[in-house]
């Protein structure tokens, strides 16, 4: 596939704008997740943490880029997973900002396309963490570089 990932913020209003008349220098902000896309995520192998070609792909290529999920790598988890990596990131990065992350948008082809929203109070969708509640991984981490995932304890 050949896609987009959006990411999405929201100004809060009540807090106003800095002396340059910005809510926050956008390239700060861009920084951590353009390197995320770019270092990890493209031309990287999503798949499933059981799939069972991993062991072989790291048999065959030590260096395979892999991108563990806990799931199948649907368009919705795959929104889902780096609207939290993305809000991992911006509050190690940001944590005075006046914007929140909103979500992020996932554009697959032309005609298919997901936008995934956190709830106002910058909370995940119960649809998400129930589908990650026996899981921790890069999407927690701040670390722009983290591939790892595990298993959180019952």
């Amino acid at each position: 596939h050949t896609w987009y990932a959006t990411a999405i913020f929201r100004f809060r209003e009540t807090e106003g704008l800095d002396r340059s008349a910005m809510a926050a220098e956008f390239g700060e902000v861009k920084k951590k997740w353009k390197t995320f896309i770019s270092d990890v995520a493209d031309h990287s192998y999503f798949h499933h943490e059981k799939d069972p070609i991993v062991q072989t792909l790291i048999r065959e290529t030590p260096h395979a880029r892999l991108l563990p999920f806990p799931t199948d790598p649907t368009t919705e988890m795959i929104a889902g997973l780096f609207a939290l990596k993305l809000q991992a990131m911006h509050r190690a990065t940001l944590p005075a900002s006046k914007v929140d992350v909103v979500g992020v948008h996932i554009q697959e082809t032309p005609t298919n396309s997901i936008l995934f929203k956190f709830s106002a109070d910058g909370a995940p969708p119960a649809w998400l963490q129930d589908q990650l509640k026996h899981h921790k991984g890069w999407w927690n981490s701040s670390a722009v570089d983290d591939r790892s995932i595990k298993p959180s304890r019952r």
